[in-house]
């Protein structure tokens, strides 16, 4: 617990004056409803006793101002302490995503995307909770719980004593239960990840689900995650719900002891009704604020445990960091020397040495696993090489700054990205946006004809995943996007495998042109998009087997005849009819 308000301490020390202003709140209010037990005992002696009608007229009129000034007083302490908590949220996922976003591949390979939406999302707003209201309720009942015990002390040392001594005994299970309850809500929010994990695969597979008729496998699947959600939790509802019965308990020794102490000191005279009445009415509600803090604090436990699940990603550190030097002026040169790469225990690149200039176009052919899409990776360091160097206009990658670098890059992979926004929007995705340039670009990659006829045009919004596009749609808009930022280094996985021959033809054209002074790369699966390039490397197990034109290693290269007479793709090379 203590950790968990130590983390949370660089955010809570700027709020400083609504702190102290809640504390304030909370300290009259409990100062009012403790001057409330006083009027009790005068209420009792001098009005039902004595039959005083002047302290009639004014007692009930002061315990009437005293319960406003007590809700005045909470009212100011909870929203203070709300609106603490609601700021630290957003500056804690603010933080998270931040942090997330500058992570390397490698990290978001490990972690599943519906369990990092549950961290961002579920986990820190247990936090909220246990800041806005768990808090609240720990610092409004400790005021209370203190001012009821001054009056306890105050009216009678002797009762006080015997009484309270009981307080310290609920300490140990108490605790003891806590740490349960902490251990079981650790495993409760993994499989909530879980869980948001499952929906996550499901929500953004349901095409493939729906063509193999797995909707019941995925339900079998879901349902299993979600019974054992609900077993986890029960054993959560018993640890917590124990709390209850044991303050219940240690409570009734309490009473018992006040019954028979404070009626002993009545009958000898050594304590008037009023003092017994005010002091057993102080003291039982005394027990009310510590039964909220015990259960309050049981809940905070569900932020610890959320608290650490987000502080251990916030204490990650990427792998690929950028350096502090820039580029003088365009990129024209990329340098891969002797580069390996490996993922775990699977090595992708064995070796690999490429050199490739401005205005010069490259194509990587072989069979798939062969390392074309992760040598690409290495110029925009998705990866860095495990060994080898990357260079760029001869200067270690490494050393340059990353986010110019990638800037410089352009990526047109066959898996498109489309966002759930406008054409326009996803055309300048990230840039500035340049609505003739967009025009321009859309008109470039082959992709007015079907923007243009839209209702809204470039406005036009976008379904998430780009749902309401067909795929040569969706792949003419990711080159209009790379078109769009005109970039140095063009890296281009199959851009065309989704289009037609007609429109394959027009996008070829296009890209012809903007390959023109730029370094490219194209990864290819089909003959056609070999004829962009005027050099090809034949990749093979993570190793070049072959470089040259198309027409020397026909010539020389015996996996380059393979290819083509399989179709590059392992396929027979694709008729007109075919491609349609």
């Amino acid at each position: 617990m203590w950790l968990f308000l130590r983390r949370l301490g660089p955010y809570l020390k700027d709020y400083r004056e609504r702190i102290a202003m809640s504390f304030i709140g909370g300290a009259v209010g409990a100062a009012a409803y403790g001057a409330v037990m006083y009027l009790i005992r005068d209420v009792i002696n001098e009005i039902f006793i004595a039959k005083d009608e002047t302290i009639l007229q004014v007692l009930p009129p002061m315990i009437v101002g005293l319960f406003l000034i007590v809700g005045a007083g909470r009212y100011l302490q909870v929203y203070e302490l709300n609106w603490v908590g609601l700021d630290v949220v957003r500056r804690l996922r603010d933080r998270l995503l931040a942090h997330l976003l500058d992570l390397d591949m490698a990290f978001f390979g490990r972690f599943h995307g519906g369990e990092l939406i549950s961290r961002v999302t579920n986990d820190i707003a247990r936090i909220r909770q246990a800041v806005t209201q768990q808090l609240s309720v720990v610092i409004r009942e400790s005021l209370a719980a203190i001012a009821f015990v001054v009056v306890v002390i105050t009216m009678s040392p002797k009762l006080a004593f015997w009484t309270l001594v009981a307080l310290p005994l609920a300490a140990w299970p108490l605790a003891a239960l806590a740490r349960r309850f902490k251990r079981i809500m650790h495993r409760s929010q993994e499989k909530d990840s879980d869980i948001t994990s499952r929906l996550a695969e499901i929500f953004n597979n349901m095409e493939i689900i729906k063509a193999h008729a797995a909707e019941a496998f995925e339900l079998a699947r879901f349902e299993r995650d979600n019974l054992e959600f609900r077993r986890i939790n029960m054993r959560g509802v018993r640890t917590r719900e124990l709390t209850n019965p044991l303050m219940e308990f240690l409570g009734a020794i309490a009473a018992a002891g006040v019954i028979w102490i404070g009626g002993l000191e009545v009958i000898s005279d050594r304590m008037d009704a009023g003092e017994f009445f005010a002091f057993s009415v102080a003291l039982f509600s005394l027990y009310n604020p510590i039964k909220r803090i015990s259960q309050a604090s049981n809940q905070m436990y569900e932020a610890v445990a959320a608290s650490e699940r987000i502080f251990d990603l916030l204490e990650r550190r990427p792998s690929i960091t950028g350096g502090g030097r820039r580029l003088a002026g365009p990129i024209t040169s990329v340098e891969l020397d002797d580069v390996h790469l490996a993922y775990g225990q699977v090595e992708a690149l064995r070796g690999v040495s490429v050199s490739v200039g401005a205005g010069e176009t490259v194509a990587l052919v072989g069979d798939s696993g062969g390392g074309k899409s992760s040598l690409v990776s290495l110029i925009p360091r998705l990866w860095d090489p495990t060994a080898g160097v990357v260079r760029v206009n001869g200067v270690d990658a490494r050393e340059l700054d990353l986010a110019e670098l990638r800037g410089r890059i352009g990526l047109v992979t066959q898996r498109v990205y489309i966002f759930n926004d406008t054409v326009a929007a996803n055309v300048a995705y990230g840039v500035d946006l340049d609505r003739e340039r967009i025009e321009a670009a859309l008109r470039r990659a082959g992709a007015w004809d079907f923007v243009g006829g839209m209702s809204d045009g470039i406005d036009t919004v976008l379904s998430e995943f780009g749902s309401n596009l067909s795929g040569g749609q969706r792949q003419r808009l990711a080159i209009a996007r790379a078109i769009y930022r005109d970039p140095d280094v063009l890296i281009l996985d199959e851009a065309t495998s989704a289009l037609d021959n007609r429109s394959e033809a027009a996008v070829q054209r296009a890209l012809a042109d903007l390959i023109r002074d730029r370094i490219t790369l194209i990864i290819a699966h089909r003959l056609s998009t070999v004829d962009l390039a005027g050099s090809i490397l034949v990749l093979k197990g993570g190793r070049i087997v072959g470089a040259g034109t198309k027409a020397e290693l026909l010539r020389d290269c015996e996996e380059y005849r393979r290819l083509v007479s399989a179709g590059l793709d392992g396929e027979p090379p694709a008729t007109e009819a075919g491609d349609l």
